[in-house]
């Protein structure tokens, strides 16, 4: 087993990417513009004052390392209890989590690979409280580690924000907020990352706000370790093509509309002198309360005349206050969609890795259950309440899966909707037991927990042994001039009433009104309800 110490050699590299660089025995040396193959490469706010054992404390701070051999153990102290996550190979669908204890242990981040080269990326998934992870040791089991060139990627994004983004509840579906269940790698921050082929930090902290307490973005921003004032981040080592501010959501109920608006402008103002050259686009959801800052975060790009500032919004269907990770690949889809409207180049060069749970040209998500997220989840709420995917190429009349529904209980999933629009559900049922299923279709105004009264529709089928066709049409309510109360949000909900109902194959057919462009191009929109998804 080959040891590598920290203490053997550091070099910073441009570009906030810091590498280790060694050979066996010595130092390799080279000149400034042609960097050192290196050992070990980092991503995020690490700091390297102690060049024998470099810290981050951010979610997403991430190292890197290739290695010839079978398996990769690392001593790391940390200074509480945090989780990791280990890629091998660049396998996004076979990762997994590391739970960290307090002080110094050593880790088996993987074992029993085939003999060869094989690339290992860690990724610190959570920031638990006042403490940093010290990277001491790696060792490779039957092998040593390979210097390599720093991976060079297309872009450099920044993200700021609050719990949504620092992925708490990421990995449970009814908002849990464990440290266990919290993540940043499939964030939209990461899967938007990955899509751009981009170097990205979050930055982001639960109960976030934009200025004006401690925990405050204006407040941390610039910071290497939320808890310490010093040593202050250098913006300079990772100068971003693109920052995303998703903040705000905390301050609704705390400060009225002109205060927000004049924190907006304050922050901004400060991002801005950080990231001189970047396109900064303020990010934020709609469908969750009547006074959501996407009411107005266009006034305040438009108040700060930045040409280079956009906003784009999101809709709001996580039915909890956290999304999972498939609601944040709908996040990142939205995000992608707007930043290819800014930029052709910016547009994703590989497919995101996590199940969209967004609803896409009117249609419901993954409606004939070919897909799933890391956590389990497929994007029809609740796959812990005992709902299952069951794989059967023979069976299934839409794919290789469907969905199994047990007696008693339900799934569901919200789309945005619009009032006064003819809405067509499509689905096929069986079941076994010849069961019966009532398929319950409902609408939410602004307030998303607010189902409009009287709205609701139910639908009653008896289900047979074998697949049939079946489809229900509604209208959503009509306008009430005011748009708050107006349609927001349709959900379907399929509920086994008597026996076992598998369901497959479903869809929505609707008018599907186009986003407005003004969105994308940061000019003035009328009205936010004009947006959809594409």
């Amino acid at each position: 087993m080959k040891l590598f110490s920290f203490a053997l050699a550091i070099r910073l590299v441009l570009f906030g990417i810091y590498s280790l660089a060694i050979l066996p025995g010595q130092v390799q040396t080279t000149s400034a513009a042609e960097p050192a193959p290196a050992a070990v490469h980092y991503t995020g706010r690490w700091d390297f004052s102690d060049k024998t054992t470099p810290w981050c404390a951010w979610q997403g701070s991430s190292f890197q390392t290739s290695f010839r051999g079978t398996g990769l153990k690392a001593a790391i102290r940390s200074d509480r209890e945090d989780y990791l996550r280990v890629i091998v190979d660049g396998d996004q669908r076979s990762t997994r989590k590391i739970k960290l204890e307090p002080g110094r242990r050593r880790y088996q981040l993987v074992a029993n690979l085939t003999t060869g080269l094989h690339c290992v990326e860690v990724v610190k998934e959570t920031y638990g409280g006042e403490s940093r992870m010290y990277l001491e040791r790696l060792s490779v089991t039957d092998g040593k580690l390979v210097p390599t060139q720093r991976p060079e990627r297309r872009l450099k994004i920044q993200f700021y924000g609050d719990s949504n983004l620092a992925g708490h509840s990421l990995e449970h579906e009814k908002n849990n907020g464990g440290l266990e269940f919290t993540g940043c790698h499939f964030t939209c921050a990461g899967i938007t990352a990955r899509m751009l082929d981009a170097e990205y930090q979050n930055v982001s902290v639960g109960g976030a706000r934009i200025l004006g307490r401690a925990n405050s973005v204006l407040s941390f921003y610039d910071k290497l370790d939320f808890y310490h004032d010093e040593p202050k981040w250098q913006f300079t080592k990772f100068p971003v093509d693109i920052c995303v501010v998703n903040i705000g959501a905390n301050n609704v109920g705390q400060s009225d509309k002109t205060s927000i608006i004049n924190d907006y402008l304050t922050l901004l103002s400060a991002i801005r002198q950080a990231h001189p050259h970047a396109h900064i686009v303020v990010m934020n959801g709609f469908g969750w309360d009547r006074d959501e800052p996407a009411n107005y975060t266009q006034e305040v790009v438009n108040k700060l005349a930045d040409k280079n500032m956009s906003r784009v919004v999101f809709p709001w269907l996580f039915n909890e206050w956290h999304g999972c990770e498939y609601d944040h690949a709908g996040m990142a889809r939205v995000l992608c969609d707007h930043l290819s409207t800014i930029n052709p180049d910016w547009k994703p060069v590989r497919e995101m890795d996590v199940v969209d749970g967004y609803g896409k040209d009117g249609d419901v998500a993954n409606g004939s259950f070919e897909q799933v997220a890391p956590l389990g989840g497929f994007g029809w709420r609740y796959f812990q309440d005992g709902i299952t995917r069951v794989h059967s190429p023979e069976q299934s009349p839409a794919g290789e899966w469907f969905l199994r529904i047990p007696e008693g209980s339900e799934t569901h999933q919200p789309n945005p909707a619009h009032s006064a629009q003819r809405c067509t559900f499509h689905f096929q049922l069986r079941s076994a037991d010849k069961g019966q299923a009532t398929i319950r279709v409902e609408f939410r105004d602004q307030q998303y927990r607010n189902e409009i009264k009287d709205s609701a529709k139910d639908f009653k089928i008896q289900a047979g042994a074998q697949w049939l066709e079946h489809s229900v049409s509604v209208q959503s309510p009509a306008p009430t001039g005011d748009q708050s109360h107006d349609v927001w949000q349709i959900i379907l909900r399929i509920i086994a009433n008597e026996g076992t109902i598998d369901i497959d194959n479903v869809k929505l057919t609707s008018p599907n009104e186009k986003r407005d462009p003004a969105a994308s191009t940061g000019a003035n929109i009328p009205s936010v309800r004009k947006l959809k998804i594409k």
